[in-house]
């Protein structure tokens, strides 16, 4: 059994901090903290959640939306909007599977059900998932601790006159 600390220590990037990178580099940090999170996930968790052909292509067309918007044509445009749609949905496809591969791994290596809301992935998707990696052994331990109060150790007798 791996530690639950493993995942976060490997990112080791906080939600705000997350959030004042993606503003100041204009949202390109996520490509780098997408990259970074899905190969933990995968190296720690060993499911894939996404597959580097499907990121590639996500990257080109990170690259194609730029190119585009600098075109002053009702064409690209529409095309600009069709990319940024597909952009999008790779983006809550693979927050979706990063939710599936957090919460299996939760369940199986630590035997505790991981509670992650889908509303809040949808909405908040990278953040969200960001969050949910870094509250991890705070979610373990509040899982143990509900347990142990629970459950009363066995071996104590109550004695009584």
């Amino acid at each position: 059994m791996s530690d639950i600390s493993s995942l976060k220590e490997k990112i080791d990037t906080r939600t705000f901090h997350l959030f004042l990178l993606g503003v100041i580099t204009g949202g390109l940090y996520f490509n780098i903290w997408m990259y970074k999170t899905f190969t933990a996930l995968e190296e720690v968790t060993r499911i894939k959640t996404i597959s580097p052909m499907l990121f590639t292509i996500y990257l080109v067309i990170i690259g194609n939306i730029t190119t585009l918007a600098l075109v002053p044509h009702l064409y690209a445009s529409i095309l600009w909007v069709a990319l940024l749609i597909t952009l999008f949905v790779i983006a809550i496809n693979w927050c979706f599977q990063a939710r599936r591969a957090l919460r299996a791994y939760a369940l199986a290596e630590h035997n505790f059900e991981l509670r992650m809301g889908l509303f809040y992935t949808g909405l908040f998707g990278f953040y969200y998932i960001n969050y949910c990696i870094n509250t991890l052994p705070r979610a373990k331990q509040k899982h143990e601790n509900k347990n142990a109060s629970n459950n009363p150790p066995e071996n104590l007798q109550a004695t009584g006159d």
